[in-house]
């Protein structure tokens, strides 16, 4: 059953200093508007034990202070 969501399987890697990171790679014809206009993306790393490890990101939709004085000339 699909919960609407994509999910995908994180692949852990261990960088120079010994610490631990996780990648995960997905190819598809989407884009994702990081601009200050678009309200931006946030992305949220939950990673609680081993195997369970999250990865979130969603578009902010309420415009940000900066931009709503951008636009109104403040």
């Amino acid at each position: 059953m699909s919960d609407g969501k994509i999910h995908l399987d994180l692949v852990p890697g261990v960088d120079r200093d010994g610490k631990k990171y996780y990648v995960a790679k997905l190819k598809g014809p989407f884009l994702l508007d990081c601009s200050e206009k678009a309200g931006g993306v946030a992305f949220m790393v939950f990673v609680s034990e081993e195997g369970n490890e999250e990865l979130q990101i969603a578009q902010i939709t309420a415009p940000t202070k900066r931009f709503e004085k951008e636009r109104d000339g403040r």
